[in-house]
């Protein structure tokens, strides 16, 4: 049983899909994971009455109280916490071996690392830009140091500018979108944190963005969210889109307050509010488990 999106993509990318009793019903992909019955992660009782082998969960999105309840339960639960492209890799072997497919955790980790890799590298000849990823416009909620969001931005050659210290998703002043070393936005691509886009642009706090001195690239909604094996899909994105920032001869530009023209992978706008959208779709292990 898996509790958690990314846990569940995890199950499938090592091959367990089909020993899914239950998922949670915010579990969308693979598309055969929405047949599954679903599962109220914060329901201990309906978990337990499914008499499940082994839990998969994760431990920023799951309840701690369900966790402990459920081991206390004596349910053998695997967790997963991915602060980090290492962290996932380390998530995958673990994960492969709770699973009974420690060699489909190898080849998974590896491809993780490959991915990180070549994108790495294609980074590498990229300036380094100030950049803040935004997890939610309106409040303004922002990815610390020491998150995989972070890890996100350093990989793809941007300096994440959120204060150290404190949540690993803190509610930020406002007036840290105006920080003139503030270069780059990076965003999930999803309507509701449009709409807060749409909000801030419009206000005192967006006013560099309004003015195009703050470039936002928005990346494919489910792999920049989800800590799972799609996560390097995400930074895959980022770096192609800083590459056409950098390079506009890949792409077309957009001319005019606020238009947007095609490019070969997304959307640029120029002007008001400069955009780029991409096309590809939505501790050392990080991991706990009980044997």
């Amino acid at each position: 049983m898996a509790l958690a999106p990314d846990v569940t993509e995890m199950a499938y990318a090592l091959g367990a899909g089909g020993s899914l009793v239950a998922v949670p019903a915010a579990a969308d992909f693979p598309p055969a994971a929405r047949l599954l019955p679903h599962v109220d992660p914060s329901d201990t009782e309906a978990i337990v009455a499914l008499r499940p082998d082994l839990v998969l969960a994760t431990t920023a999105g799951d309840d701690p109280r369900v966790i402990s309840r459920l081991r206390e339960l004596g349910v053998r639960v695997f967790t997963a916490d991915v602060t980090s492209f290492a962290t996932l890799a380390g998530v995958c072997r673990a994960a492969g071996r709770a699973l009974g497919r420690p060699a489909a955790g190898d080849r998974l980790a590896a491809n993780v690392e490959a991915l990180c890799a070549r994108a790495g590298t294609a980074a590498a000849s990229l300036p380094r830009r100030r950049a803040l990823y935004v997890v939610w416009w309106d409040p303004l909620i922002v990815a610390s140091p020491g998150t995989f969001h972070d890890d996100l931005l350093r990989r793809a050659g941007l300096l994440n500018l959120a204060p150290p210290g404190g949540p690993r998703y803190p509610r930020a002043n406002p007036e840290l979108l105006l920080d003139p070393r503030l270069e780059v936005v990076v965003a999930a691509d999803e309507p509701d944190l449009r709409a807060g886009f749409a909000r801030v642009v419009g206000t005192a706090a967006g006013t560099r963005i309004a003015s195009g001195a703050v470039r936002v690239i928005w990346l494919p909604a489910d792999p920049a969210s989800r800590p799972g094996p799609r996560l390097p899909q995400a930074l895959e994105a980022l770096v192609a889109a800083r590459e056409r920032m950098e390079r506009p001869g890949l792409g077309v530009r957009g001319s005019g307050s606020g238009e947007t023209e095609k490019t070969v992978s997304g959307v640029r706008g120029s002007g008001t509010g400069k955009t780029e959208t991409t096309d590809k779709g939505r501790r050392a292990q990080g991991t706990g488990e009980d044997r």
